[in-house]
């Protein structure tokens, strides 16, 4: 009888470890949207472009410009005519970014540099919001300036 306490206990034990270990993996697949790690699978789906297709774009008015950085260095400078959608921000500013922005309409994504991962998880997260056509300008706005092109505050 010991022996058969013994082994339920054991493999109670077990179940409840599978259990733990079941519950942390689906946690974490069900985190991993909200708390991306900015520089993987972002960029796998991602159409990028270079400062001389971004320029090309914003001569011809005919993208939107979105800038993923936080709001504050936003308001410091961002490209003319840029709109924020920080990526920190991001489930609070896109119902109304929806109502303002068509979902056809062609959006460039930039951040920093090519070192800052926000613009593709900003990207990937308007793709998942139904934005279909939507490009990454990896040069980012330390680029942009370098060129001289336009900037505002």
């Amino acid at each position: 009888m010991i022996r058969y306490i013994l082994s339920v206990r054991r493999i109670a034990a077990t179940l409840a470890f599978i259990g733990i270990f079941g519950f942390l993996s689906c946690l974490s697949i069900a985190v991993a949207p909200i708390f991306p790690s900015y520089a993987t699978a972002a960029q796998a789906d991602a159409d990028e472009i270079t400062l001389a297709e971004a320029k090309t774009l914003f001569d011809g008015k005919k993208a939107c410009f979105v800038d993923a950085r936080p709001e504050y260095l936003f308001s410091v400078s961002h490209i003319k005519g840029a709109r924020s959608l920080s990526s920190s921000r991001f489930f609070e500013q896109i119902p109304e970014f929806r109502k303002q922005i068509p979902a056809e309409t062609l959006i460039v994504v930039y951040c920093v540099n090519d070192k800052c991962g926000k613009a593709h998880y900003v990207a990937r997260m308007l793709r998942t919001n139904g934005f279909r056509n939507v490009r990454v300008f990896e040069g980012g706005i330390v680029e942009w300036n370098k060129a001289g092109y336009p900037l505002e505050s």
